[in-house]
């Protein structure tokens, strides 16, 4: 079961994903400068890399996802969603994912889940982001995380045991933006909590070193 959310917002882009597999970060999600995309289901760290590589190319989300699940011979069990820093966005849900799969699409953003409990878990995400639209990236990704869990999430029971949460932000420091929970009982509140914690002290040291200039340390 994976359930995740990728999105671009006023020139930041970023994903939220969690699932029952442990450390899913670091299989996953792949952000970059040129956009965000996951891969799930039968996860293939190699098609993120790829479309990822396809955007930076200026290859747009859409045609950059269907080019690679035309050229992959797994695409029916591969889920493969995405935005690019544009707003076209991408998703592919291939016909032998574990039911229920599916994705969906709105204005700069994807939500994709597979071995869910139902439609309504991606429903919520795409509300919940939606509902955020005054917050910063990274805390209208986490509600769009947090509504999915709260609406059902894995169909085998509603916690996540991983969980990550990846933006790029040209303009501001990326202290709590590449953020993974790799094994606990509840990935998706552990990750809340760090977020808060790391953001906290990303504040402190804004506030200390006053002269702080986060475009000294590039992507």
């Amino acid at each position: 079961m994976t359930f995740s959310i990728c999105a671009t917002d006023d020139g930041s882009h970023g994903l939220a994903v969690a699932s029952y597999a442990v450390a899913v970060g670091s299989t996953a999600a792949h952000v970059g400068r040129a956009g965000a995309v996951c891969t799930q289901a039968t996860t293939s760290t190699p098609l993120g890399v790829r479309t990822l590589r396809a955007l930076g190319e200026g290859t747009a989300a859409d045609a950059a996802v269907d080019a690679q699940v035309s050229g992959d011979d797994r695409a029916a069990v591969r889920q493969l969603h995405g935005v690019d820093r544009d707003g076209t966005a991408g998703a592919h849900t291939g016909s032998d994912c574990v039911d229920w799969a599916g994705h969906g699409i709105g204005t700069g953003v994807t939500v994709a889940g597979d071995m869910l409990a139902g439609s309504a878990v991606l429903d919520a995400m795409l509300d919940a982001y939606e509902a955020a639209e005054d917050g910063p990236l990274d805390v209208r990704l986490l509600r769009a995380l947090r509504a999915g869990e709260d609406a059902g999430g894995d169909s085998r029971g509603p916690t996540a045991r991983s969980s990550a949460l990846a933006v790029f932000d040209p303009d501001s420091p990326r202290l709590h933006h590449d953020l993974r929970v790799d094994e606990h009982e509840d990935a998706v509140s552990e990750l809340e909590r760090v977020h808060e914690v790391v953001a906290a002290d990303g504040e402190m040291l804004v506030q200390e070193y006053p002269g702080f200039d986060p475009q000294r340390y590039p992507e």
